[in-house]
């Protein structure tokens, strides 16, 4: 798409803005004020600044008008009465583009068929309450962002209301509002928002507004079209890498083949020698060549004689980093996370002591879309385009780079093909402000797949330990984790939090206290165990390392739940009703454990040469029991069916749901025969043919049904995957004998097909 004009975050002509930071206070200091110098209008047919307002990607207007303020505002109403919603939040697939405006207009009463979202700019108003900080992850908008978007609406609702009895003189509790209109049914009378927006928008923002009961709610709970599909599918959906703006160029990047390495020798002259060449650009690491268009940069790039020097990691490999692992086990010190009774002192009066060490591999991203970013930096302005989880350490590391001032930083969002936790982290945005300093002119970076894996931030190598016994009813009475970890939250903890300042690029580890994420789903589990211990080594590591899909959960379920498992076995009980007895105490867990055994038919015979595993998880707020369907010829395994039943408080919309937990289960899968491994401090896999998630046509069956326990909702987008290796698993030991301790499976000679 074609663009005139910078993205302009001012309002629609006419339309009036809603002030409802007064509701939130979220922010810790006053909200910044962003100066922007077009106001958004629509011009048919004309090429301009990209809108991305979530049901289309359209075409913006020419920069002649008036300068708009883009403050802390939510929601704004056009006298069309199209109401405009604000979006915190980035959309990288798990629905929430629609989740959230739907739920603001439905406590609103507005007719959703006039709804559109765009994206908010940087602001502390629009920052993550609890850590004051704006991102999007850890499966956290719906259970922080919900709450806040029905009191948003509720307020708009009531100040709608006062504005229409106001005009009409009657009775605000004698007036009803349905579908964006305003009805006195006594008089017949009815007013549209947009007649009354103006007058409401002068009102004092209610400071507890009145929800809907449940039964008035239309659209909350109901499964609703995503408004972000129809343009996904016909293609005009923008997301970073679809990103075009006036006088643009493009470049291709290479850095050293070990992250940290610098670029010893290459030959600009040469390179500027190929036709469409426009500059060659030094780089962290590596070079970026600029062109018109990515593949004449790349094909330079590919043919340029470049040199690169060893870098930090060069005597890194996944060999040395298992073999320390496993001394360290034996050798290092650790800090207890939790401590419940004294598992030290039962476990050594035990008569059997069970005891098993689990290893979890380095895996990347391998987002589809390959770390982008469009720059444009001048004197007076950075302005970004960019698929971005990460807006607040995006914004930082922009102002720490140019020296500009906030509101001299303009980040325009797009959609994101997939995040996964990667996208938290703005190392690709620090690479586009470097090219687009050195050019002058707006720059689109645009990594390598190659590049994209070798300088991810990986999910980190952990290694743990666990020790057991078993009382005379079979059940544990003790049991111990040790946990070898990094940091998952080097490059993303919200430093503001500790008053850490410094180089983003550069990482630096939260203080234990904020610093749970290697231990969780250990630390909280929904089963009673008298003495129980979590203990942490947190170990350096020279590789960056961060964030993936299920954080912390996935690898420490896949612990607890094997080990479960394994005690179930020892003591001759039925995997499904240990863990009945072992959550007896926690009625969530014991309604998905029971639902999931229903759906499988638990207790009834199994197909001929197929077998069947079971993990039980509570993370990020919800719960998810898991049954997986498998058969395994010799060392080849291939699942059939997964049965998952899931408790996320209140679903708020099914369909989108559904798609979460299903797209989880396949990432869990794919978890299964994925790895990263490092020789001399370099990845050895740089693409899909050597990383191989699960296909389309390797799909099992999935089967899904969501408990409504009344409790708060919660995300789903991670929840799906957090079971999913524990399961299969399990289901490999009920089918071969064998217990899988160290992931992938194929370290086991197993291979998932």
């Amino acid at each position: 798409m074609e663009c005139d004009a910078p993205i302009d975050h001012g309002v629609a002509a006419g339309a009036i803005q809603w002030n409802l930071t007064a509701l939130m206070e979220v922010a810790t200091k006053p909200p910044m004020k962003f100066e922007h110098p077009t106001r958004r209008q629509v011009l048919a047919g004309g090429a301009a600044a990209l809108i991305l307002s979530g049901r289309t990607a359209a075409h913006a207007q020419s920069s002649s008008g008036p300068s708009a303020h883009a403050i802390s505002a939510w929601l704004h109403i056009a006298p069309d009465d199209t109401v405009t919603i604000k979006l915190a939040q980035s959309e990288m697939g798990q629905g929430i583009a629609t989740t959230l405006p739907l739920t603001l207009a439905d406590e609103l009463g507005a007719d959703w068929s006039r709804i559109k979202f765009e994206w908010s700019d940087f602001d502390p108003a629009f920052r993550h309450p609890q850590y004051q900080w704006m991102f999007t992850g850890n499966s956290e908008s719906i259970s922080t962002f919900f709450p806040m978007m029905r009191t948003i609406g509720a307020a708009a609702r009531e100040m709608l209301i006062r504005a229409a009895a106001t005009r009409l003189g009657v009775a605000e509790d004698s007036l009803r509002v349905e579908s964006g209109r305003i009805h006195h049914d006594a008089t017949k009378n009815v007013l549209t928002f947009g007649t009354v927006a103006a007058d409401a928008a002068k009102l004092e923002v209610p400071k507890d507004p009145k929800l809907k009961p449940p039964s008035a709610l239309r659209l909350i709970g109901k499964p609703q079209p995503r408004i972000d599909i129809p343009s996904k599918v016909d293609g005009s959906a923008i997301f970073g890498i679809d990103v075009k703006v006036p006088d643009m160029v493009v470049a291709a990047i290479r850095r050293a083949p070990s992250q940290g390495g610098s670029l010893a020798r290459f030959d600009a002259a040469a390179i500027k020698a190929h036709r469409g060449v426009l500059a060659v650009v030094e780089i962290p690491s590596g070079l970026a060549v600029v062109a018109k268009d990515y593949w004449t940069a790349r094909r330079a790039l590919d043919s340029a004689d470049l040199s690169f020097a060893a870098g930090p990691i060069a005597d890194y490999s996944t060999e040395k980093q298992r073999s320390d692992h496993a001394a360290l086990l034996k050798s290092a010190s650790f800090d207890s996370r939790t401590k419940l009774g004294d598992s030290d002192a039962a476990l050594a009066s035990a008569s059997k002591v069970f005891e098993a060490t689990f290893e979890i591999p380095v895996q990347a991203h391998a987002t589809m879309e390959p770390m982008n970013c469009t720059a444009h930096v001048t004197a007076d302005r950075c302005e970004l385009w960019i698929p971005t989880q990460g807006v607040e350490i995006t914004h930082a590391v922009a102002k720490q780079m140019t020296g500009l001032s906030d509101d001299q930083i303009v980040i325009h969002r797009t959609f994101l093909g997939g995040g996964f936790g990667r996208r938290l982290l703005a190392d690709f945005a620090q690479i586009s402000i470097v090219v687009a300093k050195a050019v002058g002119r707006p720059v689109k970076v645009i990594w390598s797949r190659e590049e994209d894996f070798r300088y991810d931030a990986y999910r980190p190598p952990m290694t743990h330990a666990v020790t057991a016994s078993l009382g005379s009813d079979g059940l544990p009475v003790a049991m111990a984790h040790r946990v070898i970890s990094p940091s998952h939250m080097l490059y993303i903890f919200p430093r503001g939090i500790i008053k850490a300042e410094g180089d983003w690029a550069r990482p630096i580890a939260p203080p234990p206290a904020y610093d749970g994420m290697a231990v969780e789903g250990l630390t909280e589990t929904p089963y009673a165990i008298p003495n129980y211990s979590v203990a942490q080594h947190r170990v350096e590591t020279p590789l960056s390392v961060s964030v993936w899909r299920t954080t912390g959960h996935g690898p420490n379920n896949f612990v607890l739940e094997s080990i479960i498992d394994e005690l179930a076995r020892a003591a001759a009980q039925d995997p499904l009703a240990y863990r009945l007895a072992l959550a007896a105490a926690d009625p969530r867990a014991i309604a998905v454990l029971k639902a999931v055994g229903e759906m499988s038919r638990w207790q009834g015979a199994v197909s001929a040469g197929r077998s069947r595993g079971l993990a039980l998880a509570n993370a990020f707020g919800g719960y998810i029991a898991q049954v997986v369907e498998l058969s395994a010829i010799g060392k080849e395994v291939k699942c059939h069916r997964v049965w998952s039943a899931v408790d996320i408080g209140q679903t708020l919309d099914s369909g989108i749901a559904m798609s979460n937990i299903e797209g989880g289960v396949v990432w869990g899968l794919s978890g299964l025969r994925t790895e990263a491994t490092f020789a001399g401090g370099e990845i050895q896999q740089t693409n899909f043919d050597q990383f191989d998630p699960v296909h389309l046509w390797e799909t099992p069956a999935i089967e899904t049904r969501f408990i409504e326990s009344g409790a708060k909702p919660t995300g789903v987008a991670e929840l799906g995957p957090v079971p999913t290796h524990a399961a299969v698993c399990n289901a490999i030991f009920a089918a071969t004998g064998e217990r899988i301790r160290s992931l992938p499976l194929s370290r086991s000679g197993y291979r998932l097909t």
